[in-house]
């Protein structure tokens, strides 16, 4: 792997650790979660599925606790 790509990988750990951080704080104001809260694999694979395909944390939220709008 060169440098660029690394760089792209930290940036892109970077993100999604944002993504999952507001994720977190809606899921807990919605009162689906509540502190603390441990992530597992499983749950992270998730999540970054829902990241990956572009979903808001807050549609994502939605989609992992099986809320119709």
């Amino acid at each position: 792997m060169d440098s660029k790509s690394g760089l792209q990988l930290q940036e892109d750990v970077c993100e999604l650790r944002g993504w999952i951080s507001v994720w977190y704080d809606q899921a807990v104001a919605a009162r689906f979660i509540n502190p603390p809260f441990v992530l597992d694999d499983t749950t992270a694979d998730r999540l970054q599925g829902y990241f990956d395909v572009g979903l808001t944390p807050g549609d994502a939220v939605h989609a992992f606790f099986g809320v119709m709008h």
